[in-house]
């Protein structure tokens, strides 16, 4: 009977502490040799706190390991040279510290660039995926953001699911809304791109913001406004929102839909790096006007 109740209460706890936010960031495990956006990031933070890791290219090669492992020391880590959950976490507590002052000081944002890893999104019918459009954008908003002294938290920092690299696997809904609410945020913000096969001439922007929130609901309007104008495309609506994301997190939360995959003329915008840039400004914009700074 004994070991019966106590593996039971291994279970009950294994599976608390499952729901409960681990860690404050998504960001992947690196080591030397590995490359992408997700070493960019690495590179940047480690420049931003005084850790030079050498040219920002991508590569995580010998000058990037030795800066992790000089900000591991100097930050009271095992300076194993690998950056993970721990490293991740003091290096954006340090980038923080070390931000000019700017008009978004003190504002901690979540920014969810929508699917990722397995999951696509909605596909184009010439072969474009939505998780490669919600991610650029994602990053290009999370720099503007950082600029104005924002603490910026991504919910994934490349092609992976969230949750995904946590010490036991969790739900990719579950783990987006985990980290915006184990970090405090003031606000977070989804991205995402639309999709409407019965009409592919829908074009343009939406914003879905948590129902009966009426500072989910500003947040939107906030938001919407400027994104259509800087891109240029049509405000097709803001309107509540039945997704997961919105409805358990517990600050203002919106989700915007940047264009149509299903639309020709919003897809090959939506490849252009100017125009996700524009995109990236318009949020920031809107968020500013949020925040009244």
């Amino acid at each position: 009977m004994f070991r019966i109740l106590r593996g039971s209460a291994i279970v009950f706890i294994v599976s608390i502490l499952v729901l409960i936010p681990i860690r404050g960031h998504a960001a992947p495990i690196l080591r030397l040799g590995d490359t992408g956006q997700a070493v960019i990031t690495l590179q940047q933070m480690l420049a931003q706190t005084g850790f030079s890791p050498g040219p920002v290219d991508g590569y995580f090669g010998p000058r990037t390991l030795a800066a992790l492992k000089s900000f591991q020391s100097t930050y009271g880590l095992v300076p194993d040279g690998i950056c993970g959950p721990l490293t991740w976490a003091a290096l954006e507590r340090a980038s923080e510290v070390s931000r000019n002052l700017g008009r978004l000081r003190g504002i901690t944002i979540v920014l969810d660039a929508g699917h990722g890893g397995k999951e696509p999104g909605a596909i184009s019918p010439w072969g474009d995926k939505e998780k490669d459009f919600t991610l650029p954008i994602t990053l290009k908003t999370r720099e503007y953001l950082e600029r104005y002294g924002a603490r910026v938290i991504l919910t994934r920092y490349g092609d992976y699911s969230p949750g995904w690299d946590w010490w036991q696997p969790v739900d990719e809904l579950l783990a987006r809304v985990s980290l915006a609410n184990s970090n405090a945020a003031d606000i977070f913000v989804s991205i995402h791109c639309n999709a409407y096969p019965k009409d592919p001439a829908v074009s343009g922007v939406m914003a879905f913001y948590r129902a009966g929130s009426a500072e989910s609901a500003r947040l939107a309007w906030n938001l919407a406004g400027p994104v259509a104008r800087t891109s240029g495309l049509e405000l097709l609506g803001v309107q509540e929102g039945p997704y997961y994301v919105l409805n358990h997190t517990y600050m203002p939360a919106v989700l915007m839909e940047l264009g149509f995959m299903t639309n020709w003329h919003d897809v090959s915008l939506l490849r252009q790096n100017w125009f996700q840039d524009a995109l990236a400004q318009g949020i920031v914009r809107g968020i500013l006007s949020y925040f009244g700074r």
